[in-house]
């Protein structure tokens, strides 16, 4: 999974943090559409307190940047827009309290569109055994979700190493223990991106002497 928060202060109403005090609703309650704006409204009732309100989104790709509205009657609006279909989990908090209705799931539905052509692969064409070939790679929002999916074949079995950097952004490292000719694969989603696979020679220590 990946991650996606935010937290922000509601004007101060007294001293106590009062978790119980606050309640979900709002559209996306029902579910979502992906790529489109859905919302959830949080009712601040009296007493709540100052909060601030911390929200947390877990699911496969990160949603667009959340955005907070204070509606102005005691209600405030988070408004987020799913970059990927399936659940998608909300951890709500009022001040160090969690919500009572937290976690909530939102499903997401709709026609999923990817296109790989959109990703881009930044990467070295040689490296060195026992040391790590970096590449980067950058997914925007055009290119749909993915999963990013690498893998790699040569004289010998590659570590792969992969991080999500986020807004699209991905490390790889690759790292083998004989030289020789490796081919890595990249794709997202089920879909090869331009020029994969890619080679990548790898060459022996230097030595020592």
């Amino acid at each position: 999974f990946f991650f996606g928060s935010f937290i922000t202060s509601w004007p101060c109403v007294s001293n106590t943090k009062m978790a119980d005090k606050v309640t979900v609703s709002g559209p996306a309650l029902e579910g979502a559409q992906y790529m489109a704006s859905s919302e959830l409204i949080f009712t601040i009732g009296d007493g709540a307190g100052q909060g601030p309100l911390g929200v947390s989104v877990k699911s496969q790709l990160t949603p667009k940047p959340l955005e907070v509205k204070d509606n102005g009657n005691g209600t405030m609006s988070v408004l987020f827009t799913p970059r990927a279909t399936g659940k998608h989990i909300f951890e709500l908090k009022w001040g160090n309290d969690p919500i009572k209705q937290s976690p909530i799931e939102v499903e997401v539905t709709g026609e999923v569109q990817r296109d790989p052509s959109k990703v881009v692969v930044e990467r070295s064409e040689e490296g060195i055994v026992n040391q790590p070939v970096k590449m980067e790679v950058t997914a925007p929002d055009e290119a749909g979700p993915g999963p990013l999916q690498v893998d790699a074949s040569g004289p010998s079995e590659p570590e792969i190493e992969l991080q999500n950097i986020g807004n699209g952004k991905f490390s790889v490292q690759l790292k083998v223990t004989k030289p020789g000719s490796y081919k890595v694969a990249v794709a997202w989603g089920d879909c090869a991106v331009p020029g994969s696979p890619f080679t990548i020679e790898i060459k022996a220590e230097e030595s020592k002497e």
